[in-house]
C-alpha cells in the first residue's frame, strides 16, 4: 500500500459522524478520496459530501481508474489518505487498476434485497461476497470494525463461515 494510504474504509454512509470524529481522528488523515463512478455524475450527493467533510480536510471525489492513477502516479505524496468506498466492487475494481492495498476496513454495508446479515451492521450480497473474496485472495487483510475501539474481526473467517 502507498504510504501516504493511511486507511481504506467500506461504509455505505461514507463522510458521517463516526468517519470524521473517530477514523479521521485516529488515522490522522488530512485528505479522503471517495471513490465511487456512480457518484461523479450526482450533484447533490457530491455536494452533501463537500458539506459533511470537516475544514481541515481536503475531499477528492474520484472514479475508480482516476484515484489508482492519481495514487499510482504520486499526486497525493506527503499527504495522509483515506479511502472510502460504499460497496466493496470499487476496491476490487481499484486493484484492477494497479492499487496495492495492504488492508481494508469494511464498518457499514446496508442491508437490500438478497443480502446476508453478517454483522449487526454489515450486510452482503452476492456480489460483495465475490468482491470480498477477490480482495482476500490478493493477500488484503480485510476486517471488519465498526470504530475504532471495536475489536477488528478477520473477513476471511466470517466468509468461510458461511
Amino acid at each position: 500500500m502507498k504510504n501516504e494510504i493511511k486507511h481504506i474504509r467500506i461504509d455505505g454512509r461514507l463522510i458521517h459522524g463516526q468517519v470524521v470524529t473517530k477514523w479521521v481522528f485516529v488515522t490522522e488523515v488530512n485528505r479522503i478520496i471517495v471513490v465511487d463512478d456512480e457518484l461523479l455524475n450526482n450533484p447533490i450527493e457530491k455536494n452533501a459530501l463537500k458539506m459533511s467533510t470537516p475544514s481541515n480536510i481536503k475531499l477528492s471525489i474520484l472514479s475508480a481508474e482516476s484515484a489508482a492513477r492519481n495514487i499510482n502516479a504520486g499526486n497525493y505524496q506527503n499527504q495522509s489518505v483515506m479511502i472510502l468506498v460504499k460497496v466493496p466492487k470499487y476496491l476490487k475494481m481499484l486493484s484492477e487498476f494497479g492499487l496495492e492495498m495492504d488492508s481494508i476496513n469494511v464498518g457499514n454495508i446496508s442491508q437490500k434485497d438478497g443480502s446476508i446479515q453478517v454483522k449487526p451492521s454489515v450486510f452482503l450480497s452476492d456480489e460483495n461476497i465475490c468482491d470480498l473474496r477477490y480482495l482476500i485472495s490478493k493477500g488484503i487483510n480485510v476486517t471488519t470494525q465498526m470504530v475504532p475501539a471495536e475489536t477488528a474481526e478477520n473477513m476471511s473467517d466470517i466468509l468461510n463461515g458461511m
